[in-house]
């Protein structure tokens, strides 16, 4: 966005060769990975309320000006900490997947993955959702819509191999097919993780919401 001294985040995502960098670039990148490793360390060990926007500068070795100038706010940082983490687990989910399994049971290997994600620190999850859900500033916005993108293009790749394979009859426009697949895990993911359905509960409520869709 013109005019947005935010640094662009995109780059820790694509492992970037240091030596092909300019120093001024470096400083840079090394200085946001220390601030995205900071956040992380205190978001989990202290917990994301209790944590400061002065505790992440402190912990990173950075000033107040600069830490801004990285991130807009704490809520920011939270979803600039978790983006890469989600979006490795996309990749690892959809990695997950058996090719030649009926497409009720390679959408379920998709979204067991996620769960499985959310469920080493439920308490953490329920913030990092309720800030992907609000993208109140331009980063937030640029970070989930990869998160988003990404999600959606594995759901797409699936349903079309499986309509390619004769495992899926259904006329439904893909994209259409895998927002509902979607919208689907994250209504009860959010049930999930406010205490409304239990663990069993929640995968069953999936599988038989999905059927439903498919059939």
């Amino acid at each position: 966005m013109a005019g947005d001294n935010t640094v662009q985040t995109n780059q820790i995502n694509d492992e970037p060769d240091l030596a092909s960098m300019g120093l001024r670039e470096r400083k840079k990148l090394i200085r946001l990975q220390r601030i995205v490793a900071a956040a992380r360390l205190l978001f989990i060990d202290k917990g994301f309320n209790t944590t400061t926007i002065q505790d992440i500068a402190a912990e990173a070795d950075v000033g107040l000006g600069t830490l801004y100038l990285y991130a807009k706010s704490k809520e920011d940082l939270l979803v600039l900490v978790f983006k890469d983490d989600i979006l490795k687990m996309i990749d690892e989910s959809y990695a997950a997947i058996s090719p030649g399994a009926p497409l009720m049971d390679q959408l379920m290997a998709f979204f067991d993955c996620h769960i499985n994600y959310h469920l080493k620190d439920q308490a953490l999850s329920r913030i990092v959702l309720k800030e992907l859900s609000f993208s109140t500033t331009e980063q937030r916005r640029r970070d989930i819509d990869q998160i988003m993108n990404s999600t959606y293009a594995k759901l797409m790749k699936l349903i079309e191999r499986a309509r390619r394979d004769g495992r899926l009859d259904k006329e439904m426009y893909t994209g259409t097919m895998a927002w509902s697949t979607f919208a689907l895990y994250y209504h009860l993911l959010q049930g999930f993780l406010c205490g409304f359905h239990t663990e069993e509960e929640f995968r069953k409520s999936l599988r038989n919401a999905l059927a439903a869709l498919l059939t």
